[in-house]
């Protein structure tokens, strides 16, 4: 089973990196993890320039009382959130959030990085874009993006949904819920979420198809390779469903016009408590368009997503 051992939490002093922080102690206690607390001061290369050349200057001294400043916020911010007894230090660096955030992640060989991401609103959704996204573009380490919830009860995993893309092969995402779901006793609901418009048009020169049957041949296919995807892990749990009561792997077709409001409406409609999904690297103008489902997902879901690059 995968064991979470180092996981980095990136603070940008939110209420949204306090949940985050949330999710960070509560995966460390269940996985006995360290918790890296981080602060990137952002600031401009010119200015990075002068601060790397002058310690005797004024921005060397602002910058220094900065950094102490915001560790001490970290650190009283985890004692507030219950860290204690669990291994926990800080890192207050200078640069690019994004950037900072993913290299502090490599040097520390973490296993995961924890983020907090704005809410629902017109704005929140712009906001979104900015780190967070740079982050599960750049990062080869799971992340996972917490956005504030509105309850006020304990976290828990208990319910995990996993979108799966029946023509990738990739199964990095499944995986990584089905080591979650033996941790924490959780149910694992892995779903196909699939265009309606997609499956109306007909090859030149074919005969002409009821939307009907076309759709029902589809649906076949779709459910036949969805349970073929799934076989393989659902006999890693079968074992720890006999012997712990893990109620195991279920599917389902989720059918609309845009795939990743389907699965975000599903998760809610479902009460899932966490997402798991994959994702690929982008270039070029692509990095500043909010275009793949993923990305989708992530800006729209109230619950946390946990990222997976491939």
């Amino acid at each position: 089973m995968r064991e979470i051992k180092k996981i980095i939490w990136a603070s940008d002093g939110s209420k949204e990196s306090l949940e985050a922080l949330n999710y960070a102690i509560y995966l460390a206690r269940r996985f006995w993890a360290e918790i890296t607390g981080m602060y990137v001061i952002e600031m401009h290369p010119r200015l990075l320039y002068d601060y790397a050349r002058d310690p005797d200057s004024d921005l060397y001294g602002w910058v220094e009382q900065a950094a102490a400043n915001h560790k001490a916020r970290l650190v009283s911010e985890a004692e507030n959130a219950g860290v204690e007894g669990l291994p926990f230090r800080t890192a207050v660096l200078i640069g690019d959030p994004s950037v900072e955030i993913v290299k502090l992640a490599r040097r520390r060989k973490a296993d995961l990085i924890v983020l907090g991401i704005r809410g629902l609103g017109l704005i929140d959704r712009m906001l979104v874009g900015s780190t967070a996204l740079k982050v599960f573009r750049q990062s080869n380490i799971p992340v996972l993006a917490v956005k504030k919830r509105d309850k006020a009860s304990g976290i828990e995993i208990r319910n995990i949904l996993v979108p799966l893309d029946i023509y990738e092969k990739e199964e990095s995402a499944m995986s990584y819920a089905v080591d979650l779901a033996q941790a924490f006793k959780a149910n694992i609901s892995v779903v196909y979420a699939y265009r309606l418009f997609a499956y109306a048009a007909l090859e030149e020169g074919e005969p002409p198809v009821g939307i009907n049957e076309l759709g029902e041949d589809a649906l076949k296919f779709f459910s036949a390779e969805l349970a073929a995807r799934v076989e393989e892990p659902r006999q890693r749990l079968k074992t720890d469903t006999i012997e712990t009561g893990i109620p195991g792997i279920t599917t389902d077709l989720i059918e609309g016009i845009n795939p990743a409001m389907g699965i975000v409406e599903y998760a809610d409609k479902k009460d899932m408590d966490l997402i798991v999904i994959n994702t690929h690297a982008r270039k070029g103008i692509k990095k500043f368009i909010m275009g793949s489902v993923t990305e989708k997902i992530v800006q729209e879901s109230a619950c946390p997503v946990l990222v997976i690059k491939p």
